[in-house]
């Protein structure tokens, strides 16, 4: 499973917007993630991935796998 297709999976279980419609560009506000729901997201990727990311800044899925694919 790619980077994405795990952010996506991850951010349809937190956020409950339908897998099919979330895109590398959707933005946090978008899949109904609060602060709360964008940590669990960071947390289940650096667990997933065996990454740190530190306070990391992103505001769609694809800055967040891009943050993960550098770690």
């Amino acid at each position: 499973m790619g980077i994405f297709d795990f952010l996506r999976k991850t951010a349809h279980e937190l956020g409950g917007v339908p897998e099919d419609e979330i895109r590398p560009e959707s933005t946090t506000k978008e899949l109904n993630l609060d602060m709360f729901d964008r940590e669990e997201l960071v947390l289940d990727a650096e667990e997933q991935y065996d990454v740190f990311l530190n306070d990391p800044k992103f505001e769609t899925l694809d800055d967040l796998a891009k943050l993960i694919d550098v770690a």
